[in-house]
């Protein structure tokens, strides 16, 4: 299995196993880890084509993970799509000055994570 895998951060495992099976039916590979530190750790392994963060987790938060990605030269190109069921408009803006890509709020809308992703990965639609 030599396919890239996309990094799917949440430590909500319910949510962290939606968005894998969607991935998984989308076509792409997924790797899920519960919180900054395991993916921090899976991100000095391996160079994913996408990873998809929420903010609030248990030891940190993706706003975080997003600026240390930014930072590691190897993946600082690597898109990045913060998910979060924090509703304010300056979250999102805090995401994207933090090195995210895309946005999108919890509940997630899988057909609006499809178009976001394909955006990302067109090569997979």
């Amino acid at each position: 299995m030599n396919d890239p895998v996309v990094l799917v951060a949440d430590d909500t495992e319910e949510v962290r196993e939606l968005v894998i099976t969607f991935m998984e039916e989308f076509g792409l590979n997924a790797h899920g880890v519960k919180d900054v530190a395991s993916a921090q750790k899976w991100l000095s392994q391996n160079t994913p084509p996408l990873v998809i963060t929420d903010i609030m987790m248990p030891d940190g938060n993706g706003l975080d993970l997003c600026r240390w990605i930014r930072s590691q030269p190897r993946i600082a190109a690597v898109p990045i799509i913060v998910m979060t069921a924090i509703k304010d408009d300056e979250t999102a803006q805090d995401a994207l000055q933090m090195g995210a890509m895309d946005f999108i709020r919890k509940p997630i809308e899988f057909a609006v994570l499809r178009g976001k992703v394909e955006r990302f990965l067109p090569a997979k639609t």
